[in-house]
């Protein structure tokens, strides 16, 4: 599904990803950790083709990132970033944006039932986004990338705004997705969380694959 072939990445020669290779099958779930500023998120930002690296390659479905343009990529590689990113004024603006990039019809039914699943049954679709406390925001722009199944979802600190119970919602949701083919890799900083669910732990440090853990 995803081959990383030597992955360096430098700002201002400065090493941020050394020299790191990794191979990530169909399905597979992978916790990344590490320590703050260890280069995770600059990972994920690479595999989700948001900047370049420095040198070496990464492959998805066993062709280079470079016969795919950056659309195609994107709608199979869906990132999720620690910052919350909403759109528009209400949550179907939110939730009809992945149709509008698609050309496609938007689905108000699944909309909803997305809605419901991270625990948000309560509001409707053309209720206001700004009115949401941090915690909601972040559950509808989870809800927007889970409006089509990816390829491939990346999450960084999907849950960091979330109290326990929201928490859970949202796992058993994105490993539904998993069940279904969907491959994640969720960087997080909670230990407990990146032992459930998850066939492998991957440590980063210092830019480097530290390690590699079997969790099933």
């Amino acid at each position: 599904m995803l081959e990383l072939k030597n992955i360096s990445y430098e700002i201002d020669k400065h090493p941020i990803i050394r020299d790191l290779s990794m191979t990530v099958q169909k399905g597979e779930a992978i916790a990344v950790t590490g320590p703050s500023g260890s280069g995770k998120s600059t990972l994920l930002r690479l595999i989700a083709d948001l900047i370049s690296p420095t040198k070496g390659a990464l492959y998805f479905d066993r062709q280079p990132y470079d016969v795919y343009t950056p659309e195609e990529l994107r709608t199979r590689v869906s990132y999720l970033s620690q910052s919350i990113a909403l759109f528009g004024e209400t949550i179907a603006d939110n939730l009809s944006f992945p149709s509008t990039v698609r050309k496609d019809h938007f689905d108000k039914q699944r909309a909803q039932e997305l809605l419901e699943a991270v625990g948000l049954g309560h509001y409707q679709l053309s209720d206001h986004v700004q009115r949401m406390s941090g915690g909601e925001k972040q559950r509808v722009t989870i809800a927007r990338q889970l409006m089509y199944q990816p390829d491939v979802l990346l999450l960084d600190e999907a849950t960091s705004a979330l109290d326990h119970q929201n928490s859970m919602r949202v796992e058993q949701l994105i490993f539904d997705f998993v069940a279904k083919g969907t491959t994640v890799l969720w960087i997080t900083h909670d230990d407990e969380q990146s032992h459930r669910h998850f066939d492998r732990q991957v440590v980063i440090k210092d830019g480097i694959l530290h390690k590699e853990v079997a969790l099933t």
